[in-house]
């Protein structure tokens, strides 16, 4: 049940049904996910773990804000880890591999399906090509950096913005097949390089909002 309640709650703060500063309140994610406060509550502690959710003393408990610097430094870190990680998937990947990327790929910009799914498909291929490169340390590094940005996407939905559509995937993933390690690593920086801008541009255009409703407990959280 405590697994159950964590995956459900993460998929909310990803997906912003609960945004960023919003208040967490355990008995209405009880009643939300039909079960008892102590499995919410072990949820919700692995997420402050984790870093999605923040403890305020005297003030409660908060989906964590967006911010700039966090932002900033996942962008540092894709840049160098995923050009790496392309270049390892070029080495190491079988034709099965291969064609797996390439229906992520495709999945990323798939006509029917929903911004959050489009969000989330973004994620999978950038961990899967860390997978095919086989270096398990990479995976959940690159996982958690993709997390963060596709909260930061649904976000930008949720605000009514026009969405992130990227044209590099099916290129980054045609290089990895074909291209040399310089041209792999140039195309995984350029399509970092989009994204980044892309998120920075949400934020200073004020994507960094989170009053609305939903959560009973909705609400900027304090500077923590």
């Amino acid at each position: 049940m405590a697994q159950q309640a964590y995956a459900s709650l993460k998929r909310d703060i990803i997906r912003c049904r609960l945004r960023p500063g919003d208040v967490i309140i355990e008995a209405w994610l009880a009643e939300r996910y039909g079960m008892s406060k102590t499995p919410v509550r072990e949820a919700i502690n692995a997420l402050r773990r984790e870093g999605l959710v923040v403890v305020v003393p005297r003030r409660g408990t908060f989906v964590k804000p967006t911010d700039l610097g966090d932002l900033q430094d996942t962008y540092r870190l894709r840049r160098l880890l995923e050009p790496e990680a392309a270049v390892l998937a070029s080495q190491r990947a079988s034709d099965e591999d291969l064609d797996r990327l390439d229906a992520l790929s495709a999945a990323t910009v798939a006509e029917n399906a929903s911004r959050p799914d489009l969000n989330e498909a973004n994620r999978l291929l950038h961990v899967a090509i860390a997978e095919v490169a086989r270096v398990a340390l990479m995976i959940p590094m690159i996982n958690t950096l993709h997390e963060e940005i596709e909260r930061f996407l649904n976000l930008r939905g949720e605000l009514g913005r026009p969405p992130y559509t990227s044209v590099n995937h099916g290129r980054l993933v045609e290089t990895i097949r074909r291209g040399s390690e310089d041209e792999i690593r140039q195309v995984a920086l350029e399509g970092i390089e989009r994204s980044r801008q892309y998120m920075l541009d949400t934020l200073l255009s004020g994507g960094n909002e989170s009053n609305g409703a939903g959560s009973p407990g909705r609400g900027q959280a304090p500077d923590a």
